[in-house]
C-alpha cells in the first residue's frame, strides 16, 4: 500500500472543492441565463464528487456552502460599519429560501455573531442577527454525511446554488452594497 502525506491529501481535496465551485459558479451563470437545464447538469456533476472519510465532507456540498459564506462575508466586509445595507439583502432574501438554504445562511450569518472576535459587528447588527437567527447553530445540519446520497447531495447543492443565486440577484438590485 502506498503513503500518501497529509499535504498531498490537502491538495487533493483542495482541489476537488476549487473544481466544485467552478462548476457551481458556472450552474449560477447558467440559472442568471435562463439555462436551467444546464445548471442542473453542472450541480449534478458536483453532487457525484464522492464523501471524503479524511475531510468529513462532500467537496460539492463544501463547495456551495462556501460560495454562500464567501458572497455574505464579503459584503459584510466592503461595509462600512454605520452601512446595515448587507444584512438588509440576506433579511429580505432568507424568507424566500427553502429549508437548506434558511438553515445555511442562518448558521453563516448567526456565526458572525458567535465568533464576534472574528467579525466587527454593531450592536444593531448584533441585535438584528440575534432577532432573525438567535438559534441557529455555528454549522448547519444540512444532511450531508458518508451515508448521504448522489440525490440527498444534489439537492443540498441545488439549495445553496440556488440561495446563492437569489442573493447575488439582491445584491445587484441594492443600491446601497458593492459587489466585485
Amino acid at each position: 500500500m502506498a503513503r500518501q502525506s497529509g499535504r498531498m491529501l490537502n491538495a487533493r481535496f483542495s482541489a476537488q472543492i476549487t473544481g466544485a465551485e467552478n462548476l457551481l459558479t458556472k450552474a449560477i451563470r447558467a440559472l442568471e441565463s435562463g439555462d436551467g437545464d444546464r445548471a442542473e447538469a453542472l450541480i449534478q456533476r458536483a453532487a457525484r464528487m464522492p464523501w471524503d472519510e479524511r475531510e468529513r465532507d462532500s467537496p460539492g456540498v463544501r463547495a456551495a456552502s462556501m460560495l454562500v459564506y464567501s458572497l455574505i462575508s464579503d459584503r459584510f466586509e466592503d461595509s462600512e460599519a454605520d452601512d446595515l445595507a448587507w444584512l438588509d439583502v440576506v433579511l429580505e432574501v432568507y424568507p424566500g429560501l427553502d429549508s437548506l438554504g434558511q438553515a445555511e445562511v442562518a448558521s453563516l450569518v448567526h456565526g458572525f455573531v458567535l465568533q464576534k472576535p472574528l467579525f466587527t459587528l454593531s450592536a444593531v447588527e448584533t441585535r438584528r442577527i440575534r432577532q432573525v437567527f438567535g438559534d441557529a447553530p455555528l454549522e448547519a445540519r444540512l444532511g450531508d454525511g458518508p451515508d448521504a446520497t448522489v440525490e440527498q447531495r444534489r439537492n443540498i447543492i441545488r439549495s445553496l446554488t440556488l440561495a446563492t443565486a437569489a442573493l447575488l440577484d439582491a445584491y445587484a438590485a441594492s443600491p446601497g452594497t458593492t459587489h466585485h
